[in-house]
């Protein structure tokens, strides 16, 4: 199979607008590059020995090696030196595929140098819903960086504490920083709390920056709003810059019958590679394997286009490697293993590497009920 350049582009003028600055595409994750951090990383990367393993199309003994292996990957991640992205990434990563055994990593990044990782890590334990964690979340609601304290919020109102709800929606709607309103709006949205709602609906409606809107938009749209949903149906087919990738994504946990269809038009018809790669995610999301083929083959794309504005050729092949890998990932076909462990053993880009950790803990984990 050929593939063809990825394509698709942030358009002048809309740099810094969305809800995030691209490592991984996906739903529901802190603007890294409003926080200062650069897309481009140094020349460190993970490195991890593995001896033995190859050939994991069937269940067997080496899938405790490779499981084991993956998971060291996620683990070096967290406590990645170099980079905070990385230590972000990984806090989520970890969140997703390694359940209580994560539970000690987040809890460490609670308390990471760094703000971004450490509202990754609040988001994260909101997911985990330790109790333990408690004291903690409550030390951090004095931290100094706004993002943290959603965070915070966020994992605080998972634990049953309804307290703060108040300071929330001031940081939603009046806080002059547009990239703490979005993660204030994509964190209320992930609540999957219905008497949000309103509140979302009017940061939808009145936030003058862009990436708020999508982000109220996409929690309205998880909540079963038919009007978010449809405008989401539309960025899928006609969204310009990052919206049409970023729709992809969010679809694929909005329960509506339009949506598969839309995926698949997209993955068969769309000229940018993220954006296939995006709808190939999203329907192993929903258990369909038709980008399996797609994602095998990106998975080693090298196709960069030189001279891009504010998008130099490694971070596009980092970014089109990473989907890649996460869409094998959701799609949980065993055939992928091989490649993937590959993937993850080849120091090109550690955030390649963790995603390639992350889809082998997903395929061997099986689906999450």
């Amino acid at each position: 199979m050929s593939v063809q350049g990825s394509g698709f582009r942030v358009r002048e003028g809309d740099e810094g607008r969305g809800p995030r600055d691209e490592s991984v595409i996906r739903a529901g994750s802190l603007d890294f590059r409003a926080c200062g951090l650069s897309a481009r990383l140094a020349g460190v990367f993970l490195v991890v020995a593995l001896s033995g393993c190859s050939q994991y199309a069937a269940p067997g003994p080496a899938d405790n090696t490779l499981r084991e292996l993956a998971a060291t990957y996620v683990r070096q991640g967290v406590r990645y030196p170099e980079h905070p992205v990385v230590r972000a990434e990984a806090v989520e990563a970890a969140a997703k595929v390694m359940g209580r055994d994560a539970l000690l990593l987040v809890r460490g990044a609670m308390k990471d140098e760094h703000p971004a990782v450490r509202f990754a890590a609040c988001m994260a334990m909101g997911r985990l819903k330790d109790p333990d964690a408690a004291p903690t979340l409550r030390e951090l609601l004095k931290d100094e960086d706004p993002s943290v304290r959603v965070g915070v919020y966020f994992a605080l109102e998972r634990l049953g504490d309804t307290s703060h709800r108040v300071e929330w929606v001031e940081l939603l709607r009046r806080h002059e920083n547009p990239v703490v309103r979005r993660n204030a709006a994509m964190a209320l949205g992930l609540l999957e709390d219905k008497k949000s709602l309103p509140l979302l609906e009017l940061a939808a409606n009145s936030d003058p920056d862009e990436g708020v809107k999508l982000q109220a938009l996409e929690g309205m749209a998880r909540l079963g709003d038919r009007d978010a949903i449809s405008q989401f149906l539309q960025y899928a087919i006609a969204g310009q810059s990052f919206r049409q990738p970023y729709a992809l994504i969010t679809l694929a946990y909005i329960k509506d019958e339009r949506v598969a269809p839309a995926l698949r038009t997209r993955l068969e018809s769309s000229p940018y590679l993220e954006s296939r790669l995006a709808a190939a995610r999203s329907l192993g999301v929903l258990g369909y394997a038709d980008g399996y083929d797609l994602a095998l083959a990106s998975l080693n794309w090298k196709d960069a286009q030189p001279n891009l504005r504010d998008d130099p050729p490694e971070v596009q092949i980092m970014r089109v490697r990473s989907m890649a890998a996460m869409a094998l990932g959701e799609i949980g076909d065993r055939r992928a293993l091989d490649a993937l462990a590959k993937r993850m053993q080849t120091p090109d880009d550690p955030r390649v590497q963790l995603a390639a950790a992350t889809a082998i803990l997903m395929i061997l984990n099986g689906p999450v009920p």
